[in-house]
């Protein structure tokens, strides 16, 4: 198998992974009323994810990713791990995040954008 396709598969399954764990992501921000619903998807390879968020009303759609603690190591509680990334959304605003794990499954985290508008976000799994 070429080296593309087979990373396209495994991606494909991580990302079907997320979906069957439930893993919910919800978020505010400073400058818009109500909650934004969305999905997270864990990278359980390498550790962090995605995470999508939205607020159809509106129609603001917010696409993020959370880099892997930097530090981490492999046999390690997650709790406690923490590490940045990255959050843009449909409107142009963009995040740069902090995030911190409460477990193996769920973190939280926050940022601001440029001018000052900030965010607070969980994922967690569901049953």
């Amino acid at each position: 198998m070429k080296p593309a396709c087979a990373g396209l598969l495994c991606l494909s399954i991580l990302m079907l992974g997320g979906c069957a764990f439930g893993y919910q992501a919800r978020a505010t921000m400073s400058d818009v009323s109500g909650e934004l619903w969305g999905k997270g998807f864990p990278d359980i390879g390498s550790g962090g994810g995605r995470f999508a968020l939205n607020q159809p009303e509106r129609g603001l759609y917010c696409d993020g990713f959370a880099l892997p603690a930097p530090d981490a190591e492999a046999d390690a509680d997650c709790a406690g791990q923490a590490g940045i990334g990255h959050l843009q959304c449909s409107d142009g605003r963009q995040y740069r995040i902090r995030w911190q794990a409460l477990s193996c499954r769920a973190f939280e985290g926050s940022g601001e954008d440029v001018k000052g508008n900030s965010l607070k976000f969980r994922v967690e799994r569901t049953r």
